[in-house]
């Protein structure tokens, strides 16, 4: 075993040793060893075997939680033991016991969730203890691999014996009596929080190191608080939508007409007619006649841009419905199928918040950074959507683009400069009115369409969802419309504004 596995993969692969959950491990795979390594990166160095053991119970491992039974038949295993190692790992199997009853533990064992959530759980658990830990830090992170946790299963005793184990069980030591500090770190965890990523699925669990630390600080933000407890308001209306599979019926056996291109099977019979010679010179020649089959007319793709104002005048009650609503608008357009992307802008345009990983850019929403996202320079509309329209302006044609903007009503813009965006994108915003001010802005005849949100409607928790709501289901209408085909489309009667609604109540 010595000569196989380095010191650190000796350290890790043996301590599993120690491990009580040990009846889930068979399914966890090489999961808990991507969240060792996470925990090691982020600064939280604990033994495997307790990483393993707290992310099986977050996963649903129920009691009794024992130790291995081949261990303890092994007398090599018993005599490294101490004297009270029959309390100590009985007080052990306690402390999972009471993490098992968590509310924590009962949601995420429910939702099964990501790895990524896990990790971060665990991390907002065990900081507290590792910080109190005054022993050495040995633990290091090191490669997953499977063929090397067979064989250290296959020979645990071993492997527990290959180093000295006493950092382990002082670490058990540390554990069992900081227990009560380790629960309540567990019940201190936002269950809002923890719904709301189990809403997003892999789009809010698949994260790299480098956005681990957005979701831990969405877990100790009191905004990204008011952003999800309000997101949570308006997803459950919006998770409605769910595209199915049906039959489709396009006209590829009708015939449109002739053409010098087309397989054989097509070929215009009295093409036939002509003597070898003639036949292989035309054909040579790209003349020879094929029946040209009806072809369905399809769009370019739409892509929904939704940018977010996160400038100072967009904070407290407008930074949360303006957050809420992007990511309730990124979720349905999803759903029907649109690529959609949420960016933030203040004097700057920001990068569409996506997941990065494995060299792409272009991958699932992330909706860590869309909580704790902070705006830190002042504002220029004039800059920002110069540098949107150049962006549209570059890739025309590659895809329809639909935009929101969701800002305030103090957003002005040139005029010269929206209809340069009208020319490549169809352009919705959400404006949000002070608490004493009117809508007064020159470009609104430009807009595809405008919606204005009050103070009034911002101040009460029904209003404010019900207007987010509204907002979403008259998006959901216009990307419907422009899924039809574009003779269809024009007969679509537009939606209404609806800024008077409002303004009247306001009044």
């Amino acid at each position: 075993m010595s000569t196989i596995l380095s010191q650190a993969e000796r350290r890790v692969y043996g301590s599993l040793a120690l491990c009580c959950a040990h009846a889930a491990s068979t399914s966890l795979g090489l999961r808990p060893l991507g969240w060792y390594n996470s925990l090691c990166r982020l600064g939280v160095t604990v033994p495997f075997f307790v990483v393993h053991d707290l992310g099986a119970v977050l996963l649903g491992a129920k009691p009794p939680f024992t130790t291995r039974p081949e261990m303890l038949a092994d007398a090599a295993f018993v005599a490294t033991q101490a004297a009270d190692r029959g309390r100590l790992m009985q007080s052990y199997c306690e402390l999972l016991d009471a993490i098992a009853d968590t509310e924590v533990a009962t949601l995420s064992s429910r939702s099964n969730v990501e790895d990524a959530v896990i990790t971060t759980i665990l991390a907002r658990a065990l900081g507290p203890i590792n910080e109190r830990w005054k022993g050495p830090r040995t633990f290091e992170a090191v490669t997953a691999n499977a063929e090397l946790l067979t064989l250290t299963l296959s020979q645990l005793p071993a492997a527990w014996q290959s180093v000295d184990r006493r950092v382990e069980t002082d670490y058990l030591k540390h554990i069992t009596t900081n227990r009560l500090p380790l629960l309540l770190a567990l019940e201190q965890i936002d269950l809002d929080t923890l719904d709301l990523l189990r809403m997003f699925g892999r789009e809010a669990g698949a994260l790299p190191e480098t956005e681990l630390v957005d979701l831990l600080n969405v877990f100790s933000s009191p905004d990204a608080n008011d952003v999800v407890n309000f997101s949570l308001d308006i997803l459950p209306s919006v998770l409605e939508t769910r595209r199915g599979g049906g039959q489709q019926t396009f006209s590829v056996d009708g015939y449109s007409g002739v053409s010098t291109r087309g397989a054989l099977d097509a070929l215009v019979l009295s093409e036939m007619a002509y003597d070898d010679d003639l036949f292989d010179q035309r054909f040579m020649e790209n003349e020879m006649l094929y029946y040209a089959h009806e072809a369905q007319m399809k769009p370019p793709p739409r892509t929904y841009q939704i940018l977010v104002d996160a400038s100072a005048s967009m904070r407290g009650a407008r930074a949360v419905f303006a957050r809420g609503l992007a990511i309730a608008l990124a979720k349905k357009m999803t759903l029907l199928g649109f690529d959609a992307n949420v960016r933030f802008f203040d004097s700057r345009l920001y990068e569409p918040l996506r997941v990065r990983r494995h060299g792409r850019t272009n991958g699932p929403m992330h909706i860590a950074g869309v909580l704790t996202f902070k705006g830190e320079h002042g504002r220029n509309y004039a800059r920002v959507f110069s540098q949107f329209a150049s962006e549209l302006e570059r890739q025309r044609d590659r895809a329809s683009v639909t935009a929101y903007v969701i800002t305030h009503a103090e957003c002005h813009m040139p005029v010269e400069l929206v209809r340069r965006i009208r020319e490549n994108a169809e352009l919705y915003a959400v404006f949000m009115l002070p608490s004493r001010g009117a809508l007064e802005l020159d470009y609104l005849h430009l807009l595809t369409q405008h919606e204005v949100v009050t103070e009034q409607a911002l101040r009460d928790k029904s209003a404010r969802a019900s207007r987010a709501l509204s907002i979403v289901e008259a998006a959901t209408e216009g990307a419907r419309t422009s899924m039809l085909p574009p003779g269809r489309q024009s007969k679509v009667p537009p939606a209404p504004n609806n800024d008077s609604t409002w303004d009247e109540l306001a009044k």
